[in-house]
């Protein structure tokens, strides 16, 4: 691991060289060329551009690792421009006395100021602006990074704590149909029990992924109901439908079990006469559809019924918006009948 970390770091290093030698090449070529076209001189210019090389970097770097940090961090925007106004100054004096050298031209004031004319000044401008916009943007990019970082940290420890809540909320709803089969016979508590141990498994262990096979997130509410009907018997009917390949499809664990188990918990389970709750799963062109319907018991009409869904729908609503921004819809509505759930996630 160690000579690893040492070859990526040994690649990054290269990479950068590579760049900043390739971007100092094209600095001679593109402005020796540049000016020899026009010269009828390539090699004449090409020797300047060379010899302006140093000034040129020097202004650079000074520039996006000196000047660029500075006011990123103190934000004195006067103080900023001042020094590179001083920077393009002397630079442009260094190139102009370099320049005279070469040529062979008397170093005089007159002469180096009548040298440092303008494209001297626009030249090493151009490649600072350059140089400038690309670190800037590379700031900018890894600032967006670590935002981003941060961001999803946030949303994972919230996500976390939010299944933290969901395994004390289901186990007490759990320990309630214990309880209830218990009241029964001591055969459907073995069974129940069975059943039970089944359902703990899935949300212990299966909740700590972010998606789980939808088939498998059906076979929990399969188990489940199964659970329920052995509570409720022939008094509860039940129609659960599937339709689509449902092979390919992965979803946050216990999403839809939490819209079901609120079905029996708020439908069924204060509803003295027959209740009934249709659910229904449907894959078509790239959309994933669920439905549940149940009915709605007398007793909850009024006031109550404010209430339905309680902590494990304010649960599922946060996990949804956490899980799928901007990709799902949600709709719960409820009259003195029945109570419907509509849930339509887009991939």
């Amino acid at each position: 691991m160690y000579q690893t970390l040492i070859s990526e770091t040994t690649k990054k290093t290269i990479t950068r060289i590579s760049l900043h030698v390739a971007f100092w090449a094209f600095y001679v070529l593109f402005f020796g060329l540049f000016y020899g076209k026009y010269g009828k001189n390539y090699n004449q210019h090409l020797i300047e551009t060379a010899v302006m090389l140093p000034f040129v970097m020097s202004a650079t770097y000074l520039t996006i690792y000196g000047i660029l940090p500075s006011y990123l961090k103190s934000r004195k925007l006067l103080k900023n421009f001042v020094l590179i106004v001083l920077l393009m100054f002397f630079t442009t004096i260094g190139e102009a006395v370099s320049l005279m050298l070469i040529s062979g031209v008397p170093l005089t004031f007159g002469a180096i100021f009548d040298l440092t004319s303008i494209y001297l000044l626009l030249e090493t401008n151009f490649m600072v602006a350059i140089a400038f916009v690309i670190k800037f943007y590379k700031l900018w990019h890894e600032q967006q990074e670590e935002k981003y970082k941060i961001e999803k940290l946030n949303l994972e420890k919230e996500l976390n704590l939010l299944k933290a809540q969901l395994h004390p909320h289901f186990l007490f709803n759990t320990m309630n149909n214990l309880y209830a089969l218990s009241l029964e016979n001591k055969t459907k508590t073995s069974e129940g029990i069975a059943k039970i141990s089944d359902l703990l498994r899935s949300v212990l262990y299966e909740c700590n992924e972010r998606e789980i096979p939808l088939e498998r997130e059906i076979g929990i509410i399969q188990n489940y109901i199964e659970l329920e009907k052995m509570r409720y018997g022939d008094r509860l009917h039940i129609d659960f439908k599937v339709d689509g390949d449902v092979t390919r499809m992965k979803i946050a664990p216990m999403i839809l079990f939490t819209f079901v188990e609120n079905c029996f918990k708020h439908g069924c389970s204060p509803d003295p006469d027959r209740p009934y709750i249709n659910i229904g799963i449907k894959l078509q062109n790239g959309q994933f559809q669920f439905r549940t319907k149940n009915s709605q018991p007398k007793i909850q009409h009024g006031s109550n019924s404010k209430k339905k869904g309680g902590v494990g729908l304010a649960n599922v609503r946060k996990r949804l918006e956490i899980l799928y921004p901007g990709k799902y819809e949600l709709n719960c509505m409820g009259d003195e009948i029945c109570y419907n759930v509509s849930l339509t996630l887009r991939h």
